[in-house]
């Protein structure tokens, strides 16, 4: 006789039995420029420039990735250079910093960060990068003073970030040059900032990506111009598609690899339900009819209705490993344990596409032991330019920021000022050093240390020297040819804590 499944079960034994598919969907993107009768064009950034974000926010390896590379672009810190001694302590704070400026200096009060203000700029930085690099372009407008928001020439209190994905860009008709803001001409019927200039960026505009998913925007329109944001990006294009509107926003890298990110996250997802299926196994149950022979010769047929049956296998479905259920009909239940794929291989093809166009090296986030050392050297060397790529980049947006935030303020003077990520001013030239240097510098100790054999370091090398111009130890540290230092002072401490076993081993030698 043969079994009958209820529709449910049908369905998990068919779905169990297929192998893991991934769908294909085609999206056909239509143009979403707005020409307007006035000579200017309204541009909005990628349609799924918010989408890309999500992929760093739920995707570990992508979070690692990114998070890694802004570790090690801001790890030297963030200071302010400038020509006028009174400029750089506004901006840096300490003894010298003169009165108008903030406690701790304006660089630790500066951002707008998760809703709260006066924060310091250095994790301020860490979110910029993030969001360059992940949205394509960020959005940092400048705030003014309060009470003097009109003034052509009013003082800069901090920034904030603008999503992109609220904002439409104004530019001139069949170009993707923003409006200047002098052009108060050119501009749309009242698309005039606060200070009187020609609104380049519309916030909250009916016409932004976000503002078409919800058929408008509940905020008021909020107009700037250049002078008012800082915009950053990472390649942008030269523009002049209308459909994808380019020239104006950046392109996030995870663009190039959304497909293979969403097929990595449903093919994990699709082995999590089929070890777990594995795990508790699947029953077949067969429904049996029962018959019960009566004395007279008659008999009683006891068969399950499909409601019965329906309500039998719900308690079950929701049934924990080591629970029991009971019973009082006829079944023969038969336990199918289906097979896992082999994913490892595909997985981790996955992950080095996924990883191929993103900042940081793939031994530093995944698979790093099956990398062989002259793969990892090429890539360090490679990543080393991109940190500096990436520093010299900020260097140059952000001066052009503070710059502004000097110009605007009364009592300071923007010449020669300029945003370095890099370690204090030190005369110790290893200080200065990035990490791409150190290392050849410790690839020279080691060869040295080997072409020396048996020679004494000292008989090729001034060590006193050599200490107190690379660490920075005084010279009264030195006592009848031996170094004499004080071991717990929290200098020497750091510097020990730096040092691998094997350096601290070729120092003895």
């Amino acid at each position: 006789m043969s079994a009958r499944f209820p529709s449910r079960v049908r369905g998990q034994i068919e779905a169990l039995s297929s192998r893991l598919t991934q769908t294909v969907e085609t999206v056909t993107r239509n143009s979403r420029i707005f020409i307007e009768s006035s000579d200017v064009d309204d541009l909005n950034p990628p349609e799924d420039i918010d989408e890309y974000h999500e992929y760093y926010r739920e995707i570990g390896i992508i979070r690692a990735n990114f998070n890694q590379f802004v570790r090690d672009v801001v790890k030297p810190g963030v200071r302010i250079e400038a020509d006028d001694d009174t400029t750089q302590a506004y901006f840096m704070g300490g003894d010298d910093a003169p009165e108008f400026a903030p406690a701790g200096g304006f660089l630790e009060n500066c951002a707008v960060i998760a809703g709260e203000k006066r924060q310091p700029f250095y994790p301020y930085l860490k979110v910029d990068i993030v969001q360059k690099w992940t949205k394509g372009t960020t959005l940092n407008e400048y705030l003014k003073q309060d009470g003097k928001e009109t003034e052509p020439m009013g003082p800069i209190t901090g920034f904030k970030h603008i999503r992109p994905e609220t904002v439409s860009a104004r530019t001139y008709a069949n170009t993707n040059i923003l409006l200047e803001p002098d052009d108060t001409e050119a501009a749309e019927e009242g698309e005039i900032t606060k200070r009187g200039e020609a609104a380049a960026y519309v916030q909250f505009d009916d016409q932004s990506i976000v503002g078409q998913r919800n058929g408008g925007m509940d905020e008021d329109e909020v107009y700037l111009s250049q002078n008012d944001v800082l915009k950053r990006t990472i390649d942008p294009d030269i523009g002049g598609d209308d459909a994808t509107e380019e020239g104006i926003f950046g392109t996030s890298p995870l663009e190039s690899i959304a497909d293979d990110a969403e097929e990595y996250r449903s093919i994990k997802r699709d082995r999590a339900v089929a070890i777990k299926k594995t795990a508790y196994g699947v029953w077949l149950v067969e429904f049996d009819t029962e018959v019960t022979e009566l004395p007279d010769g008659d008999a009683i047929v006891e068969t399950w209705d499909q409601d019965e049956q329906d309500e039998w296998v719900n308690n079950v479905d929701d049934l924990e490993a080591g629970g029991i259920i009971g019973h009082d009909g006829s079944i023969t239940p038969d336990q199918w344990e289906p097979t896992i794929p082999e994913l490892d291989g595909p997985l981790e093809h996955y992950v080095a596409d996924i990883l191929a166009p993103l900042p940081a090296p793939k031994y530093a986030t995944a698979f790093g032991e099956s990398i062989a050392n002259h793969v990892s050297d090429r890539q360090e060397n490679s990543y080393q330019d991109t940190i500096v790529e990436e520093r010299r980049s900020a260097e140059r947006d952000w001066t052009q920021a503070f710059r502004a935030v000097a110009d605007r303020h009364p009592d300071l003077e923007p010449a020669g000022l300029e945003v370095k990520i890099a370690p204090k001013e030190s005369d110790n030239p290893i200080a200065t050093l990035d990490d791409g240097e150190i290392e050849k510098m410790e690839q020279f100790m080691k060869a040295l240390n080997n072409g020396l054999g048996n020679v004494p370091i000292d008989a090729v090398l001034d060590l006193e020297k050599f200490l107190t111009t690379t660490m920075d130890l005084p010279e009264d540290v030195f006592a009848g040819g031996e170094i004499d230092v004080d071991e717990s002072a929290p200098d020497i401490q750091e510097m020990a804590e730096g040092m691998t076993g094997e350096a601290a081993e070729e120092a003895d030698d």
